[in-house]
């Protein structure tokens, strides 16, 4: 990305006040040469030097003081050079050493540059100045020395791209801030709507309409005309507007020096008028401007020369005598007013000397006959009357009702709930909303108010249109008014004072924002306006909304076969209560009937609470389950009006408890069956519910015997059984046969399960010499 080379003035002019003097330096390689350009224009070649080196002085003193520029050093540069020169000039060019930097930061005691004064006293000066410093600096590079965007760069601390684009924001602020100049001194509706538009006006940027209605204001308004004028003139001659401004009359000749060509009054009155002409309206009125600029250049000129007369032609003009001859070549655009009708010289006729005037003299023959055609009165043709269309923005208003009318009455962008619902302190619809049933549809009503001239006599006619989503608002014949829902139009009985008409939409229910949207057109004789209005689709009913603190689970008694749970809900008012469990495979619905202050359906796995406003806690427990976590976890969702939340857990599957199993063998006092080897599986610290899985080694054989109370399940191809028991009450008695061998092969494996519990166990059954 390019960037400007070397820090910009604003840089420098902070590192000179801060005592960084070859930061100054730069600075003065900078702008000496348009200083001294400058100090040639107010004095002779030899001491422009030394003038420019005072004003740089100057300068430097007012920086370390913490005065001066902030970023337009070159425009304050100049002005000091001028401001220094009119110094000498009253002290009779002597020069006058001062710790006082202060009296170069105002206009000389006693000095009064008139262009400076007039140019300060208009709108244009008054819109330059409320810009921002840096909007100054770069009109003053861009528009008045001419300068291109590549050399002001390193100034500003910009690209060249970033210089455009910073001129052509300061341009279009300067027309805006000047058309603000003009708007608080505009007293009728026209005026104003013409000059809110000038600044567009002048640059083309109109609709064709616009810019006729615009025009034919202009050739009746002079006021406006001259507000016209002037911007122009700030739109197109910037540099012959701000040079005399900041430099005096010494600025026309910085300027001509800074583009190579002389340029004298005569010139810089050729220029003006050359830029007012460009313009089609009001030339001649632009002409006259641009002399009262070049006589206030004349007078300055004689102040800066100490010449306090001025001369006679000045103080006195002569009679404007229509002497100049055309322009050689005519503008382009020749002016649209109309040329002065010059009227032929008037002679005076030869009247005869009256005989006596105070006896009129008696005819001396009597008419004989009576004329016989009576004396024609002449037609006077009646001038046809305008048919221009013109826009009356004062023309047409639409209003709501005092109060707002009714609740669904909402313009687009307003935000309301249905039915008039108000939102409670935790930010949703209170309970009104929650209990209201009401289907009623609400309306939005309008006001249409019509201003016309007065003693107008033209009929008032009024246009509604409407998207597809609303309805014809008029119901019967409004007082004052006669309406035709076919054509959508409702004409005005008194065209001199329309009454104000009400109109009444239904809310709609939906659509675009164009299909909710109507448009009033009203039209008296040339005067036209148009105002439209969208109104809002009522708003869905809100939606739920998760409150972390409605629902909690409390865990209960602890039990090793069993998980006790307590679902708890916070009180609140709201219109019902209901809770939802949803459970993995390996568990079951968890509540017993129906609690206290609950009635649930297991096959809808819900509770609804019969106490909305503070419900019952909600007991349920769930046996200790086995398998994958998804099948052991379970979820609680609770719903309180449009409040809800979600709360959910794992339940913990059987634990490892080691002292769940024992294989115990036998006394031989006390050995049921001395013939094989018997083995008691023992259960301690449960009574419900026990698997056992036995598994044991190729030199074994489970014999088919068990105990009552236990069944068991067993294949003859695989080394395996499975015992269950529903309610253990005693041990399991395994009987078994084994061959000579040792190790996994004579090893029987035993793995207990219940409910919250597990345990594994092995025993080793030696072969002996007996047939135990």
């Amino acid at each position: 990305m390019e960037t400007p080379e070397g820090p910009s003035d604003a840089e420098l002019i902070a590192r000179v006040r801060t005592g960084d003097l070859e930061a100054y330096g730069e600075l003065f390689a900078r702008h000496h040469h348009a200083a001294e350009r400058m100090a040639r224009q107010l004095v002779p070649a030899n001491d422009a030097d030394d003038l420019a080196s005072d004003a740089f002085a100057k300068v430097l003193d007012a920086l370390r003081n913490g005065g001066g520029p902030d970023i337009s050093f070159r425009a304050y540069l100049l002005t000091t050079v001028r401001r220094v020169h009119v110094d000498r000039i009253r002290s009779g060019r002597k020069v006058q050493t001062t710790d006082d930097i202060a009296a170069y930061e105002r206009e000389p005691q006693g000095f009064d540059d008139p262009t400076v004064t007039g140019f300060e006293s208009g709108a244009a000066a008054k819109a330059f100045a409320s810009l921002p410093e840096r909007w100054q600096a770069v009109l003053w590079h861009t528009e008045v020395e001419g300068e291109k965007p590549a050399t002001i760069a390193p100034m500003l601390g910009l690209t060249a791209n970033g210089v455009s684009a910073l001129a052509y924001r300061a341009r279009e602020g300067l027309r805006q801030a000047y058309l603000q100049q003009h708007l608080a001194d505009v007293a009728g509706d026209r005026c104003r709507w013409t000059t809110e538009r000038l600044g567009a006006y002048v640059r083309g940027g109109l609709t064709k309409r616009e810019n006729k209605n615009v025009r034919e204001h202009l050739d009746d308004c002079a006021k406006c005309t001259a507000v016209y004028l002037e911007l122009v003139e700030v739109n197109s001659a910037l540099p012959a507007l701000l040079a005399p401004a900041l430099l005096g009359t010494a600025g026309l000749g910085y300027l001509a020096a800074a583009s190579g060509v002389k340029v004298g009054i005569a010139g810089f009155l050729a220029t003006g008028w050359q830029k007012v002409t460009e313009n089609s309206t009001r030339a001649a009125v632009g002409g006259g401007a641009v002399v009262v600029v070049a006589v206030a250049a004349v007078i300055a000129a004689m102040a800066l020369t100490g010449n306090d007369t001025p001369p006679a032609a000045i103080s006195k003009p002569p009679s404007l005598q229509p002497t100049q001859a055309p322009p050689v070549n005519p503008p382009a655009n020749p002016p649209s007013a109309k040329p002065p009708v010059v009227k032929p010289p008037v002679v005076a006729p030869t009247k005869p000397q009256p005989t006596d005037p105070t006896q009129p003299a008696e005819p001396t023959t009597a008419p004989t006959t009576a004329p016989t055609t009576a004396p024609t009165t002449p037609v006077v043709p009646t001038p046809p009357e305008p048919t221009t269309p013109i826009l009356d923005e004062g023309l047409l208003t639409i209003s709501m009702p005092p109060g707002g009318g009714s609740p669904g009455g909402i313009p687009y962008g307003a935000s309301a709930l249905p039915g008039g619902v108000s939102y409670g302190a935790s930010g949703l619809p209170d309970a009104s909303y929650e209990s209201s049933t009401s289907t009623e549809s609400a309306n939005s009503p309008w006001l249409i108010t019509i201003k016309v001239p007065a003693g107008n006599t033209k009929p008032v006619v009024i246009g509604i249109k409407y998207g597809s989503a609303l309805q014809w608002p008029i119901a019967g014949t409004p007082a004052g008014w006669t309406c035709v829902k076919a054509t959508g139009t409702c004409t005005a009985t008194n065209s001199a004072a329309p009454a104000t008409l009400p109109i009444s939409f239904a809310d709609p229910k939906g659509g675009t924002a164009a299909q909710r949207t109507f448009t009033v057109s009203a039209k008296t004789g040339r005067l036209y306006d148009d105002d439209s209005e969208t109104l809002n689709a009522p708003p869905p009913a809100p939606k739920p909304h998760l409150d972390e603190s409605l629902l909690k689970l409390v865990a209960g008694k602890s039990d090793p076969e069993e998980y006790f749970r307590t679902i708890v809900i916070a009180p609140g008012t709201r219109p019902s209560v209901t809770v939802k469990i949803q459970y993995g495979s390996s568990l079951s619905w968890p509540i017993t009937g129906n609690p206290a202050g609950w009635k649930c359906t297991p096959s809808a796995r819900t509770c609804t609470a019969t106490n909305p406003s503070r419900p019952a806690p909600l007991p349920g427990s769930f046996a200790v389950p086995d398998g994958s976590p998804a099948a052991r976890t379970y979820s609680v969702s609770a719903t309180a009006g449009l409040l809800f939340d979600t709360d959910s857990e794992t339940l913990p599957g059987p634990q490892l408890d080691e002292s769940l199993l024992r294989i115990v063998t036998p006394d031989p006092r006390h050995d049921p069956n001395p013939l094989v080897y018997n083995r008691f599986l023992t259960i301690s610290g449960t009574t419900g519910r026990v698997t056992l899985e036995i598994s044991w080694g190729r030199n074994l054989a489970m014999l088919p015997r068990f105990d009552r109370g236990w069944t068991c399940s067993r294949t003859t191809d695989v080394r395996r059984a499975t015992c269950t028991t529903a309610n253990y009450k005693k041990p399991l008695n395994t009987e078994w046969a084994a061959w000579p061998g040792s190790g996994a092969a004579n090893t029987v494996t035993v793995t207990a399960t219940t409910p919250a519990r597990h345990d594994t166990d092995t025993v080793v059954i030696p072969p002996g010499k007996t047939k135990r």
